[in-house]
C-alpha cells in the first residue's frame, strides 16, 4: 500500500513539474492568448491564492496556476463565478 501511495505522489510531482506551462513565462502565456500582461498577472495572483489552499509551497501553487492559465487565461475568474 505504501508503494502505491509513493508512486502516486511521485507521479503527481512529475506531472506538476512537467505541466503545460513548462518553460513558459507569464509573458509567453499572455502572448499565446492575446491577453494583457497586467490582466494575466492579476489572474496569476488569484490563482496562487486559490492553489495555496492545496499546498503550502508558493512555488508549487504558482506552477499549478500557470498550467491553468496556459489552458484558459480567465480560469480563476470563471472558477470564482462557479463557487
Amino acid at each position: 500500500m505504501v508503494i502505491n501511495i509513493t508512486m502516486s505522489f511521485e507521479f503527481l510531482v512529475e506531472k506538476i513539474l512537467n505541466g503545460l506551462s513548462k518553460g513558459k513565462t507569464i509573458k509567453d502565456i499572455s502572448k499565446k492568448h492575446k491577453v494583457s500582461l497586467k490582466q494575466l498577472k492579476q489572474q496569476l495572483k488569484k490563482g496562487i491564492s486559490v492553489e495555496k489552499e492545496h499546498t503550502k509551497k508558493t512555488s508549487v501553487a504558482k506552477k499549478i496556476a500557470m498550467d491553468h492559465l496556459f489552458e484558459d487565461p480567465k480560469y480563476y475568474t470563471k472558477l470564482s463565478k462557479m463557487e
